[in-house]
């Protein structure tokens, strides 16, 4: 396996990364659109160079010390975010084999950003039907209806992935739902949805003697059946 030239382009991306976070949070579009473009067009040329190769990205993520998969993956995302959807979707593509829930859930967002809502949308249902993991096909899908500005549909997305999160996925989901309501105007609401996640995550075990039809015991106010039993 020749390493030489994907270790020599995984470089290049390491760069154009640490040049864009240098720029920090106050950074205007004017200087980060040139820099994310930069990063966009290294980062599509290393996922060619890859062909693929699940074996050899892993090669070239343990010569820079295991730090490199991840900020490839989150790639698509920040390209997204300034909306360079061609190279996002180019880079997604190319990410396929090794995340392909993550990335087919960055394509079809790259789709509504670019105001494709029904190639977005039919990648959607095709990404629900096939995801490995559904909890990121089902948050993927609210983030293409936030793309969309279609709030209602990001919601109730969200929160189906909510539902289905495991352990470890609950604190990102949480903080999706509670950001999509304050930033729809709706503090109080977010502000009890909060208090509501404080409270299951707090609460026991479902003891032997509780019912289905008694109060559940996170605190909700809920019936069992209705909360943390459904």
């Amino acid at each position: 396996m020749r390493l030489s030239k994907p270790l020599e382009l995984a470089a290049v991306v390491v760069d154009r990364l640490a040049a864009l976070d240098a720029l920090g949070e106050d950074a205007g579009a004017g200087a980060i659109q040139p820099l994310l473009r930069k990063l966009g067009e290294a980062t599509l040329a290393f996922v060619h160079a890859l062909e693929g190769n699940l074996q050899l990205l892993s090669a070239i993520d343990q010569e820079f010390e295991r730090g490199l998969i991840d900020s490839v993956l989150d790639v698509p995302r920040r390209l997204n975010q300034g909306h360079e959807t061609d190279l996002a979707m180019g880079v997604a593509e190319g990410l396929l084999f090794c995340a392909p829930d993550d990335m087919k859930g960055e394509i079809a967002i790259a789709y509504a950003l670019a105001g494709d809502r029904q190639r977005a949308l039919a990648l959607v249902l095709t990404n629900l039907e096939t995801a490995t993991i559904p909890y990121i096909a089902e948050y993927k899908a609210g983030d293409v209806y936030g793309a969309l500005a279609e709030v209602d549909a990001a919601e109730a997305y969200y929160r189906r992935a909510l539902a289905i999160a495991e352990p470890t996925q609950r604190n990102e989901a949480t903080v999706r739902v509670a950001t999509l309501l304050l930033e729809t105007g709706r503090e109080q609401e977010a502000a009890a949805f909060l208090a509501q996640q404080r409270a299951a995550a707090s609460a026991p075990a479902r003891p032997a003697s509780v019912g289905r039809n008694e109060p559940c015991p996170c605190g909700s106010g809920k019936k069992y059946k209705k909360c943390h039993g459904a």
